[in-house]
């Protein structure tokens, strides 16, 4: 009886890290500098843990954000954007709520 309280706590307590855990690493993922997939724009920003910065902006202009699930939303001068957050590999995919898709790869 005392096992099975036991191995029902720690059962309990591995299901919720791992309920917890997919959010943190999707928002961890976007840590770290971004160029455009398509090789066609330069355009080059970093995440950090709240905050994004555009490289090519001069100065460079910090622009806050809020991660929540698997979207985040974006203030940017004044007008906030939301976008859906979704990785293929290594590539960052964000579909805003326009339905305008845009793809990242990690500067290396």
């Amino acid at each position: 009886m005392k096992n099975t309280f036991i191995l029902s706590i720690v059962a309990l307590i591995m299901l919720s890290c791992m309920a917890s855990s997919p959010t943190k690493s999707l928002q961890s993922r976007l840590f770290g500098w971004w160029t455009a997939a398509s090789g066609d724009e330069t355009i080059v920003f970093k995440f950090d843990k709240d905050s994004m910065y555009y490289l090519d902006d001069f100065p460079v202009v910090s622009i806050p954000y809020k991660f929540a699930g698997d979207s985040i939303t974006l203030d940017y001068y004044g007008e906030t954007e939301v976008s859906h957050i979704s990785f293929r590999k290594d590539t960052l995919v964000m579909k805003n709520q326009y339905g305008v898709v845009n793809c990242y790869v990690p500067v290396k």
